[in-house]
């Protein structure tokens, strides 16, 4: 009998945007289970990690992604870098008793990459992809991450006067 699949992925979500969206879709295709990581949870610029977690889990809820099939958990640092990839699997649950994969949009430094081989996991990279972002000033942009997303916030206006939905790429 094979393992169950479980998927873990780390984002900052800062903000939620149609790249996660893209990547959470393929994980859950290619899981019975999800693990969401909100990563930096102490950082709060610019939206708090209860903002986060709770846009994450009303966009999640309103694509019709099953309750039951994902978990949200909210990550703080280590103090040791170091100790990244155990803490991380410690702190979700994360036994062997599953067939683990880490998804990433960007490619991961090989100490980090060896050490979640070491604790079980495949390593997935899926290649960013571009997307409209209604900026605050009502023109859309083309990028792929959300640092440009905040820079373009940053450049027009508040983020929280964009009402643009996020919706599935089809």
């Amino acid at each position: 009998m094979s393992k169950k699949k479980l998927g873990l992925f780390l984002g900052r979500f800062q903000p939620f945007h149609q790249g996660h969206l893209f990547l959470i879709d393929y994980i859950f295709k290619e899981n019975d289970e999800v693990v969401i990581c909100i990563g930096s949870a102490q950082k709060a610029e610019p939206l708090t990690i209860s903002e986060r977690h709770e846009r994450l889990e009303k966009q999640l809820d309103i694509l019709g992604f099953e309750r039951e099939k994902y978990r949200i958990v909210d990550l703080v640092d280590p103090n040791v870098m170091g100790i990244w990839p155990k803490y991380v699997k410690d702190l979700c649950g994360i036994t062997d008793e599953t067939d683990n994969t880490f998804y990433r949009g960007d490619d991961i430094p090989d100490n980090y990459r060896k050490d979640l081989e070491g604790l079980g996991f495949k390593v997935e990279i899926i290649k960013r992809i571009a997307f409209y972002h209604c900026a605050p000033n009502g023109i859309y942009y083309v990028v792929s991450s959300a640092t440009e997303i905040r820079s373009l916030n940053e450049k027009f206006g508040d983020c929280s006067k964009n009402k643009s939905k996020i919706k599935r790429i089809e």
